[in-house]
C-alpha cells in the first residue's frame, strides 16, 4: 500500500513538471518564432528596402537568450544536458546513484545563486535602457532568475525520482522517459 501511495505522488509531481516543460517548450517555441520573424524583418528591411529598423538585433538578441535560458530547464528535465559518464556508469549501482545525487545537489546550489544574483540583476537593469528600443534592461535580465528557478524545479523533481528508484537497476544517468518509476 505504501509503495502504490509513493507511485501515486511521483506521479502526480511529474504531471507538474510535465505541465512546466510543455508550457516552458510552447514558450521556446513561440519565442524561437518571433526571433525568426524579427531576424527576417530586419534582412528584408536592410537588404531589400535599404532601410534598416536599429531594433531588430537587440529583440532578436534578446529572444535568442530567453530560448536558451529557458531550454536549460527542459534539458535538465530530460537529463541531455552534456556528460561525460563513460567511467561513471561502469561503476557500482550505490556509487553512481552517490555521485549523481551529490553532481545534482551541486547544480542546484549554483542554481540557486543563479537565481539569487538574477533577481539582484533585474533589480539593477530597472535603470539600464537598451539603445535601440528604449526597454529597460530588466525585461530582458528576467529569464536569469525564471531560468533559476524553473530548473530547480525540474532537476528537483528528477532527483525525487532518482531517489526513488534507489534500490533499483535503473541507472541515474539513464535517459528513459519522464515516467521512470
Amino acid at each position: 500500500m505504501r509503495a502504490k501511495g509513493m507511485r501515486e505522488l511521483l506521479s502526480r509531481i511529474d504531471k507538474v513538471a510535465g505541465i512546466v516543460e510543455k508550457t516552458t517548450r510552447i514558450s521556446c517555441v513561440v519565442l524561437g518564432g518571433g526571433m525568426a520573424v524579427v531576424v527576417i524583418s530586419g534582412v528584408i528591411s536592410r537588404y531589400v528596402m535599404k532601410d534598416p529598423m536599429v531594433w531588430t538585433e537587440e529583440i532578436a538578441r534578446a529572444l535568442m537568450i530567453w530560448t536558451a535560458f529557458l531550454g536549460i530547464s527542459i534539458a535538465s528535465r530530460q537529463r541531455s544536458h552534456l556528460g561525460v559518464t563513460l567511467l561513471v556508469v561502469r561503476l557500482p549501482m550505490p556509487l553512481q546513484r552517490f555521485l549523481k545525487l551529490f553532481t545534482d545537489g551541486l547544480s542546484m546550489g549554483f542554481l540557486y545563486v543563479l537565481t539569487v544574483y538574477g533577481i539582484r540583476l533585474v533589480e539593477t537593469g530597472t535603470a539600464q535602457i537598451e539603445t535601440a528600443t528604449g526597454i529597460a534592461m530588466s525585461y530582458f535580465f528576467m529569464c536569469v532568475p525564471l531560468c533559476g528557478l524553473l530548473t530547480m524545479i525540474q532537476l528537483g523533481v528528477v532527483m525525487i525520482i532518482d531517489l526513488s528508484r534507489w534500490g533499483t537497476s535503473i541507472s541515474p544517468y539513464h535517459n528513459g522517459d519522464s515516467a521512470r518509476w
